[in-house]
């Protein structure tokens, strides 16, 4: 059962095989350029760097994440300093040096709308099939009737069931609606050993935007 508490308890215990060290290469290939100063969500962040990458271009960067020791480890890891305040059961942690903020908390219970922009890398697929149709209503909800997303999503063969879960093209685009669009994909059996180590003949990550 994947719930609140299973990724807390993989914080815990360190089992974070979905943290990326570095910037998704993907990321900076496929972001376009926004207007300066927009608001952009990274729904389930974890402690990527990618919200430094965005928050660097001048984007006001939202990030949302549940574990406490993923936000720890992100501002500890990047030295960043930083204000706390309580919004309801939200602990808002604002970075001093960057156009930054953490989110700690239930997802779900984040009500900001208006958003001009989303990334999302690895939240959709880590969400179970049960929850994942509110995760993408949640998300929408989230934003302007004219903002981009950028979501990266997982298909591949094999025992493992997830998380990340594998999801079929056409799961993605009844989730998100007929405005999202695939504009890129790699089998990274080919281009990474790891994944043909651990079984896979195919483990194909796919690019989908949202361009109004």
């Amino acid at each position: 059962m994947i719930t609140n508490d299973f990724w807390l308890d993989r914080w815990k215990d360190g089992r974070i095989g979905f943290h990326q060290e570095g910037i998704d290469p993907k990321l900076i290939e496929f972001w376009p350029t926004l207007p300066k100063n927009s608001r952009v969500l990274v729904p389930l962040c974890g402690k990527s760097n990618d919200m430094i990458w965005l928050a660097e271009q001048g984007y006001q960067v939202t990030g949302i994440e549940l574990s406490p020791l993923a936000v720890v480890q992100f501002l500890g890891d990047n030295e960043l300093s930083y204000e706390t305040y309580h919004e309801g059961e939200l602990k808002v942690h604002t970075v001093k040096e960057l156009p930054l903020r953490i989110v700690e908390g239930d997802y779900f219970t984040f009500q900001e709308k208006n958003f001009d922009a989303c990334y999302d890398r690895a939240a959709m697929v880590a969400m179970p099939d049960s929850k994942r149709q509110s995760y993408v209503t949640h998300t929408l909800d989230r934003l302007s009737s004219s903002a981009f997303a950028l979501v990266i999503s997982l298909k591949y063969d094999g025992e493992n069931s997830g998380p990340p879960f594998s999801l079929e093209d056409s799961s993605v685009i009844s989730l998100w609606g007929n405005q999202i669009q695939k504009i890129a994909s790699e089998n990274l059996v080919q281009t990474n050993p790891q994944y043909k180590e651990r079984g896979y003949t195919f483990f194909e990550e796919s690019v989908w935007h949202i361009q109004a």
